[in-house]
């Protein structure tokens, strides 16, 4: 699928083709992987939306998203000027989550068609290419293989390999560039990282790792104990 950021903002069928062909067992996840790009252009994200992304990762938690959009709503009621673009989009996530639940009275089936218009016409606010490259990265992650609709094992790690490169990039990042240089700065790392987490290695094993790379690779001081936090964050990932 070959398509720029106008063509998904005002052309409803694309959002629909790239939701359609997605697992309905991916399908929270990566409506929640969109949800997140804004996480680092938010000073105060509300409450209501950092519930739900807890929700989102463990799926016997899906079928409380609903309640979770309510509190999401009441909120947007509430403060009618906060980023209402971004409030829609995480209304649109959670009920994208509730209904792949398979729970009684699901949202409307096409809710999940308008996460990629309303996402990038979300970027708008912040005036950020970097945001809006983010945002469409995310968005496009299954539509550019389409074997990921049939093979829901493949598309969970494509999902997982996903959030390590987010994590070594927004979290870790040891030479502190993730503002200014390319986004492709720690790429290389994210196989082993990726292999280390599916054979189920330790926190001190990925942290050992981490820190190796940043002291030796890197020539940079980093310290154990800040690897065994984004070690956390990455265990915490799967």
């Amino acid at each position: 699928m070959r398509t720029d950021h106008h063509d998904i903002k005002i052309n409803i069928k694309l959002g629909q083709d790239i939701f359609e062909n997605l697992p309905n067992d991916i399908r929270p996840g990566w409506a929640g992987l969109v949800l997140s790009r804004f996480d680092n252009y938010i000073k105060d994200i509300p409450t209501s939306i950092l519930e739900l992304f807890p929700m989102i990762d463990d799926k016997d938690c899906w079928k409380e998203a609903h309640k979770q959009f309510s509190k999401i709503r009441t909120f947007g009621l509430e403060n009618e000027n906060y980023l209402p673009k971004y409030l829609r989009l995480a209304e649109l996530v959670a009920k994208v989550t509730y209904n792949a639940s398979g729970q009684p009275a699901p949202f409307d089936s096409d809710s999940g068609h308008f996460i990629s218009s309303l996402a990038l016409k979300a970027t708008e606010y912040f005036a950020d290419d970097r945001l809006e490259e983010e945002v469409k990265s995310a968005l496009l992650l299954f539509s550019r293989n389409n074997k990921f609709k049939g093979n829901l094992i493949a598309a969970k790690d494509l999902l997982l390999y996903k959030k390590i490169d987010d994590i070594l990039w927004f979290d870790w990042d040891p030479i502190g560039i993730n503002d200014m240089a390319r986004r492709d700065e720690y790429q290389s790392y994210v196989p082993e990282i990726f292999g280390l987490l599916k054979s189920n290695a330790s926190r001190q094993e990925i942290a050992n790792r981490l820190h190796k790379l940043e002291t030796e690779n890197m020539g940079m001081r980093g310290t154990i104990e800040s690897c065994l936090v984004i070690a956390d964050k990455i265990l915490n990932a799967k």
